[in-house]
C-alpha cells in the first residue's frame, strides 16, 4: 500500500512538472509573496523585462510599474487578491530598457489555512502587437471613420491567428453583434465549420505570398444562429520588414445572390416531376467522369433507357396516369443502383444512367438485368394496374467513345437496335450498328462543295431594346441555299460542320463577311450598331483565336466596339484556358456573350470571374414564360445575377406580347425575336434601318 502511494505521488509530481514546464515555455510566469515581492520568475518573464533572473528575485513588482496605470486601478487588483479572487486584466509594464509592453494578465492567489492569500502566481501573455495594432487604429480611426461607419460592408482585421483586431459597427445589422471588443474573438469561431479549411487556406496563402489581395467565399454565422452566405477581399497588410502580419477582410453579404444561384442551378439541372437530375446535370457530370477515367484503368458506362410503349399509356389512360408512372419508374431505377451511380430524366420517357469506376462488363449486365427485372411488377395508379416495360442501351467508355458525344450516340443507337428488336431488353453497342444513313453521307459531301462555291449567305435578326423598342444590334445567321436541295435547315448542317471540323472555315466565312456588311452600313450612314456572330466551340479550341480575329477586324475596318462574339457554355469545361482566350478577345474590344445561358455546363460561381459584357437567356426559357413559372423563376434568377454582377442581359426567342411583358417587369432590357422581327437579308435589313431611324 506505501509502494503504490509513493507510485501516485511519483506520478502526480510528474504531471505537475510537465504542467510546469508547457506553462514556462507558452506565458510569462512570476510568483510574488503578499506584499509584491518577486520569489519566482520563468525565462519567458526575464525576456520580455529584460532583467536577469538576480535582479528580478527579491524586488518589489513595482520595478516594472510604467505610469501608465492610476493609483485605483492597482486599488482594485490589490483588493481582488487580497480577498482571495483570482483577478484578470491587462497591465502595460516598463522593460529595463525603458520600453513599454503589454501582457494579459492573470493573478492567482495562494491560501493559507485560514483562507488569506500567503503568495500570488500571476501568468501573462505577451499582447504588445495587439495593442500596438488598436493603438494604430485609433490613430488613423478618425480618417476613416467616416467609410468604415457607413459602409454596409463589414470590415474588419485579424492577426494572424485570425483574431479580430477591428470589426466596423455594420456588424451589428450583419451578425446581429459587435465582434470588436470580446476578449479573443476569433474570426473562426463565427464561420461555418465545413468552410474552416478553405477560409484557413486563404490566410496562410496570403501570408507566404507577394499579390496583397485576394478574394474567398464562405458562411459566416449570425448571432441568431442563421448563417449568411459572404465574400469578402482579403488584403494583406505589412510590417517594416514587409512581411504579412495582419489582414483586412471587407465582407459582403450574398445571401441573396446565392439563393439566386442555387434556385436556378434547381431548376436548371433537375427534372420537376421526377426530382432526378436533368440532361444538363447528366452532360456536366458525364463529362467530368470521361477526363478523370482518361488517367484510370477503370471503364464507365453509359445506359439509355426508355420505357417500351409509353406513348400508349398516356393515350389510353392520359398524361396525369403516364407522369404517374414516370415518378415511379425514375423510383424503381433509382432502386437498382450505387449511391454513387446517376441516374437523370433527359426527356420524355427516357432516362440515362452513369455507372463509375467499373472493373468489368459483368457489372453492367448485373445493374441492367435488374433495372429489366425491377419493371416486371406492375404499376398501381388509383384503381389500375399499369404493365411497363424498359429497353436498354450501353455504351461503355473507352471501348465506345472517348468523347460524352460518341457515348451518348452509340448508347441512343444501342437503345433504338433493343426495340427494333421488340424491347424490354438491354444491349451493348457494336460497331455493326452504326450505319450512316444515306442523307448524312450526301449532306457531309455536299457541304464541303458548299464551302468552296460559296452557297452559303447571312441574314440578321434585330435585337431591341424592350423598354423603348429602340434598335440595339443584329446577330448573324448563317443560311444555306443549295442549288438542287434548296435551303436546308441550320439545325441539319451545323452539327455536321461541328463534327467534321467544318464549322472552322464556315464560322470564319461568317465572321469576315458579318464585319464586312456592318462596315458597309456604316459606311452608308446608317447609325453603327453591334453586330454579334456565333462563335463554336471548335472554333474556340483554335490556337491564336484573338490574332485571327484582329486580322479580320483590320481587313474589313470594322471597329472592335461594334462586334460581339457569343460563345456557349460547354467552353467554361476549361476553366483557366477559357478565361485566358476571353480576356485576349475583349482585350481587342470585342464583346463577350454567354449564349443560351442556363442551359450548359458552366457553374454560377464562374460567371463573375469571367471577362463577360452580356448574358443571354435561352429560348427554352422565354417560350412558357407567361404560364410557367418554374421558367419565370429561372429568368428573374438570371436578370438578377446579371444586374449584381454589372453584365448586359438579352432574351432570345420573343414570340409574343405577353412574353415580352413578363421578361419587361423582371427587368430585362434587351431582346431579340419574331415578334420584333424575324431574320432578314441583306436589303431587307437594310430598309428595316431606314423605317428605323427616319
Amino acid at each position: 500500500m506505501v509502494e503504490q502511494q509513493v507510485s501516485l505521488n511519483e506520478e502526480v509530481l510528474r504531471e505537475l512538472r510537465d504542467v510546469k514546464y508547457a506553462l514556462d515555455q507558452s506565458s510569462i510566469v512570476a510568483m510574488t509573496d503578499q506584499r509584491g515581492v518577486i520569489l519566482y520568475a520563468n525565462e519567458q518573464f526575464c525576456k520580455i523585462s529584460q532583467y536577469s533572473l538576480e535582479e528580478l528575485i527579491g524586488q518589489n513588482h513595482r520595478i516594472l510599474n510604467s505610469s501608465y496605470h492610476s493609483a485605483p486601478f492597482f486599488k482594485e487588483m490589490w483588493k481582488t487578491i487580497g480577498s482571495g479572487e483570482t483577478w484578470k486584466g491587462e497591465i502595460r509594464n516598463q522593460a529595463k530598457d525603458g520600453s513599454y509592453y503589454w501582457v494579459d494578465t492573470t493573478i492567482v492567489p495562494f491560501l493559507n489555512e485560514q483562507g488569506k492569500p500567503y503568495q500570488y502566481v500571476s501568468i501573462r501573455n505577451d499582447i504588445t502587437l495587439q495593442k500596438q495594432m488598436e493603438a494604430d487604429i485609433r490613430k488613423s480611426e478618425e480618417k476613416y471613420r467616416l467609410i468604415t461607419e457607413n459602409s454596409s460592408d463589414l470590415i474588419v482585421t485579424l492577426d494572424s491567428n485570425m483574431n479580430v483586431l477591428y470589426c466596423s459597427p455594420s456588424s451589428i445589422q450583419f451578425l446581429g453583434k459587435r465582434l470588436e471588443g470580446e476578449a479573443k474573438t476569433n474570426l473562426l469561431d463565427w464561420i461555418h465549420l465545413e468552410d474552416h479549411k478553405h477560409f484557413s487556406e486563404g490566410i496562410s496563402v496570403m501570408s507566404g505570398k507577394e499579390s496583397q489581395s485576394t478574394a474567398l467565399e464562405f458562411r459566416i454565422q449570425q448571432k441568431s444562429g442563421q448563417y449568411i452566405d459572404a465574400e469578402a477581399k482579403l488584403n494583406s497588410i505589412y510590417n517594416e520588414q514587409e512581411k504579412s502580419e495582419y489582414f483586412l477582410l471587407v465582407i459582403r453579404d450574398v445571401t441573396a445572390r446565392k439563393k439566386n444561384e442555387r434556385l436556378i442551378y434547381q431548376l436548371a439541372y433537375h427534372d420537376t416531376l421526377t426530382e432526378l437530375p436533368n440532361r444538363r446535370f447528366f452532360i456536366d457530370r458525364l463529362r467530368k467522369e470521361v477526363q478523370n477515367h482518361k488517367h484510370s484503368q477503370l471503364q464507365l458506362a453509359v445506359l439509355y433507357i426508355d420505357v417500351d410503349k409509353y406513348k400508349y399509356i398516356n393515350d389510353s389512360y392520359g398524361h396525369e396516369v403516364g407522369d404517374l408512372a414516370l415518378i415511379e419508374v425514375a423510383k424503381r431505377i433509382r432502386q437498382c443502383l450505387r449511391s454513387s451511380d446517376i441516374v437523370a430524366r433527359i426527356g420524355g420517357d427516357e432516362f440515362t444512367i452513369l455507372l463509375t469506376s467499373l472493373s468489368s462488363k459483368t457489372e453492367v449486365e448485373t445493374v441492367s438485368q435488374r433495372i429489366i427485372e425491377s419493371f416486371r411488377d406492375p404499376v398501381e395508379i388509383g384503381e389500375r394496374m399499369v404493365e411497363l416495360s424498359c429497353s436498354v442501351g450501353i455504351s461503355l467508355f473507352p471501348s465506345d467513345g472517348n468523347s460524352v458525344d460518341e457515348l451518348l450516340k452509340r448508347a441512343d443507337i444501342s437503345l433504338y437496335t433493343v426495340k427494333a428488336q421488340g424491347g424490354n431488353n438491354f444491349l451493348f453497342f457494336h460497331s455493326d450498328m452504326e450505319e450512316r444513313s444515306l442523307e448524312r453521307i450526301l449532306l457531309e459531301n455536299e457541304l464541303r462543295k458548299a464551302i468552296q462555291q460559296e452557297q452559303f449567305y447571312i441574314e440578321y435578326q434585330p435585337k431591341k431594346n424592350i423598354e423603348t423598342g429602340a434598335l440595339m444590334g443584329m446577330e448573324a445567321l448563317i443560311r444555306w441555299n443549295h442549288p438542287e436541295l434548296g435551303r436546308i435547315a441550320p439545325n441539319k448542317f451545323i452539327p455536321i460542320a461541328e463534327e467534321t471540323g467544318l464549322i472552322i472555315p464556315l464560322g470564319e466565312w461568317v465572321l469576315r463577311e458579318g464585319c464586312k456588311q456592318n462596315k458597309k452600313w456604316q459606311k452608308q450612314g446608317h447609325t453603327p450598331l453591334t453586330l454579334s456572330v456565333n462563335l463554336s466551340t471548335r472554333q474556340f479550341s483554335q490556337p491564336n483565336l484573338a490574332e485571327k480575329i484582329k486580322s479580320i477586324l483590320d481587313e474589313t475596318e470594322l471597329n472592335a466596339k461594334w462586334l460581339e462574339l457569343e460563345v456557349t457554355e460547354s467552353i467554361m469545361i476549361d476553366l483557366e484556358n477559357t478565361v485566358k482566350t476571353l480576356q485576349e478577345i475583349r482585350d481587342l474590344g470585342v464583346h463577350i456573350s454567354i449564349d443560351d445561358f442556363g442551359t450548359g455546363y458552366s457553374s454560377f460561381s464562374y460567371i463573375k470571374h469571367l471577362p463577360v459584357d452580356t448574358l443571354k437567356i435561352d429560348a427554352s426559357f422565354i417560350r412558357d414564360i407567361h404560364v410557367n413559372k418554374e421558367s419565370l423563376a429561372i429568368v428573374k434568377g438570371i436578370v438578377d445575377i446579371a444586374q449584381a454582377l454589372n453584365m448586359n442581359v438579352i432574351a432570345e426567342g420573343i414570340e409574343s406580347q405577353e412574353q415580352l411583358n413578363r421578361l419587361s417587369e423582371q427587368g430585362c432590357s434587351q431582346g431579340q425575336g419574331f415578334l420584333f422581327s424575324q431574320p432578314l437579308s441583306n436589303n431587307e435589313f437594310e430598309d428595316y434601318l431606314n423605317s428605323q431611324f427616319n
